[in-house]
């Protein structure tokens, strides 16, 4: 026969807080309105009164059960009622079996992972210590290396000199002749020279009679930049009937901003107005004066790269591909930084 301790699912050793937890848990199961029904709840809160007076080892069936208003319950429905105690017993067990059994896997897996951790550990340790004797073995064949060599890289030195001279001699010689095959059967016609006298504005300054004289020596010998109908963006161009490479921008006005090989910036005015301080006046080429940009709005990388126009002479100029292009001039012109 059932206990009162069994169909509570206590013992001697439990606490009436223990005995008052389990009860909790059975009366929300055993509920009326969870599924259960009044007698299950009354047989719970017998099987309570009993086991909290000490009585909790005794049969079910040798206390009555029930009273007035329940005397006349069928021997039937106490079948079962003992039929559903003893299957909440059974899953109870079951229930208390699958915790020990998820509790023992928890505490494999801590343990395999505790051990795997250790484990990975000692292998990183010991691949560290093995890394670091070959670092100082490989140092050591550095350093013996590198005096053995010492004598040896002197001798190479020397004639990589000695290698280079020659061939700096050989490149000026070639570009000597060339010259002089330019100068002795190349030598065009020259025209006779016409004064020039289209006024050039510059900042309330009046060039002299030696300004005048270096101007039209400069005309005669300008190397003139190629137009293009692009707007706005850096372009690499060469000088016409050359192959010296330089950059520019066109404004929308047909104004140019033209960077050559020596870093050096030039304003292309296509009207003739006054221009800021900072504008010194060089030469013309085609329909331009040109004037040199050396200090001041326009004159460093530095501004064109930080801003994304430029305004120089009441013109717009953007520096849509500048960085691309002065690489691309550095390049050509071969210098190692561009800015």
């Amino acid at each position: 026969m059932t206990t009162f301790h069994e169909l509570l699912g206590t013992n001697d050793n439990c606490s009436k807080a223990d005995i008052k937890k389990k009860y909790r848990q059975l009366s929300v199961s055993l509920h009326p309105d969870k599924g259960g029904s009044q007698v299950l709840m009354k047989m719970l809160n017998l099987a309570y009164q009993q086991v909290i007076q000490g009585n909790g080892n005794q049969k079910c069936a040798e206390i009555p059960f029930g009273s007035d208003d329940n005397a006349d319950v069928p021997q039937q429905n106490t079948a079962v009622l003992k039929e559903k105690i003893r299957t909440l017993i059974k899953e109870k067990a079951h229930l208390q079996a699958l915790i020990e059994q998820n509790q023992q896997q928890l505490t494999h897996a801590y343990n395999a992972g505790e051990n795997c951790a250790r484990e990975a550990l000692v292998l990183l340790q010991t691949t560290n210590s093995r890394l670091n004797e070959q670092l100082l073995v490989l140092q050591r064949q550095i350093d013996s290396d590198t005096t053995s060599a010492h004598g040896v890289n002197k001798g190479v030195k020397s004639l990589y000199i000695v290698i280079i001279a020659s061939l700096i001699i050989i490149v000026a010689l070639i570009v000597w002749f060339i010259w002089h095959y330019k100068t002795q059967h190349l030598q065009p016609q020259s025209l006779p020279s016409i004064p020039v006298t289209t006024p050039v504005s510059v900042v309330s300054v009046t060039p002299s009679q030696s300004t005048v004289i270096e101007h039209t020596e400069t005309e005669n010998n300008v190397e003139r930049i190629m137009l293009t109908d692009t707007v706005g963006l850096w372009q690499q161009r060469y000088y016409e009937g050359t192959r010296q490479p330089y950059i520019a921008v066109r404004s929308a006005n047909g104004s140019y901003i033209v960077k050559d090989c020596q870093g050096t910036f030039s304003y292309y005015s296509h009207h003739s107005a006054r221009v800021a301080a900072n504008l010194i006046y060089s030469t013309n080429d085609h329909q331009f004066a040109v004037y040199r940009i050396p200090y001041g709005n326009g004159s460093t990388d530095q501004q064109w790269l930080n801003s994304k126009s430029v305004s120089i002479n009441n013109n717009i100029f953007s520096n849509n591909g500048y960085k691309s292009s002065s690489l691309a001039l550095a390049s050509v012109c071969r210098n190692s930084v561009p800015f």
